[in-house]
């Protein structure tokens, strides 16, 4: 499979309203990657993936990817990536090298969104 410079994968809303998924901690997104992507210098396996979101004093958050296999990675972010108006729950990638690199995740209905850091 060829990917460009920007890959894009929709995200899916589970269980709560997509404007309200990031308001509790708790608070679940399910993405599917089709490859192997590299998070903040962790790597996930191809699969599906339970996002949830804790908030933390300093005002950044900690989200832990969780797969269908029961496998779990923390990264910590901060909410910095501008979100259009009409903004649909999404997952940014980039391909680097030949590996796929997480960039952005956007939640409907927020804001601003989650910007991660080059993982080269």
């Amino acid at each position: 499979m060829k990917f460009g410079s920007k890959v894009v994968f929709s995200v899916i809303a589970a269980g709560l309203a997509a404007s309200a998924a990031f308001a509790t901690t708790g608070a679940r997104l399910t993405i599917n990657l089709p490859e192997a992507v590299t998070v903040n210098g962790s790597t996930l396996a191809s699969g599906q993936y339970k996002v949830t979101e804790t908030s933390m004093a300093d005002g950044a958050s900690l989200l832990v990817f969780r797969s269908d296999k029961g496998e779990a990675t923390g990264v910590v972010v901060k909410k910095t990536a501008s979100a259009a108006p009409d903004q649909k729950s999404e997952a940014i990638l980039s391909s680097e090298g030949g590996s796929l690199h997480l960039d952005k995740l956007f939640v409907e209905g927020e804001s601003a969104g989650f910007q991660f850091s080059e993982s080269k």
